[in-house]
């Protein structure tokens, strides 16, 4: 895993001084409201410990980043990727991604901006075939920065119940893109 940057964000592969961070955002009952029941302080402590441990191994299928503002030289939230095998046919490389902000990050566009680079480095680094949104259908939020995005509306319905909204992205909508070019390992002055 690599560290690297946009414009306003570092973004690192998350470490032992994000443990409070990781818990808040998990904690929290209004961040949580379009994930799931929010988490106690202890299972979000043995989340966060399962996370770091999922990093450490050689190849990780769930990977995990801190997003830090270099303006306020804090992080600010979370984001990760979650890689997925497709069917042995097509042998394609599949992740899902996610992404969590404190809520004094909230309207900055932030997640487009940290989002976009994650993308990028899933297709260029981890040599992505498809990336995949699964949200809340109730979550307008995130429904409306990932069409920014780019990312495509399935022809049928994933949640027949409609509850949860799935899009995708793929190497081929990538490739014509005008995604933010990133810059691995660079690490700024004041972070």
């Amino acid at each position: 895993m690599h560290s690297f940057t946009t414009e306003r964000l570092f973004i690192r592969p998350l470490v032992e001084q994000d443990r409070a961070l990781f818990i808040s955002l998990y904690t929290d009952a209004k961040i949580m409201r379009n994930i799931s029941e929010p988490l106690s302080d202890e299972k979000a402590g043995k989340a966060f410990n399962s996370s770091l441990s999922m990093m450490e191994k050689s190849q990780p299928k769930t990977m995990t980043w801190a997003i830090v503002s270099m303006a306020e030289n804090r992080a600010i939230g979370i984001q990760g990727l979650t890689l997925k095998q497709a069917a042995k046919l097509n042998n394609k490389k599949n992740a899902d991604i996610g992404i969590m902000l404190d809520a004094k990050a909230n309207g900055k566009l932030y997640p487009e901006e940290a989002m976009g680079a994650l993308m990028e480095y899933g297709f260029t680094k981890l040599k992505l075939t498809r990336i995949n949104a699964h949200y809340a259908s109730k979550n307008l939020a995130t429904k409306r920065f990932v069409n920014k995005l780019g990312f495509t509306l399935p022809t049928t319905p994933h949640d027949k119940s409609g509850k949860t909204s799935y899009q995708y992205f793929d190497y081929q909508q990538w490739q014509h893109s005008l995604i933010k070019k990133l810059f691995i390992n660079a690490v700024p002055e004041n972070v």
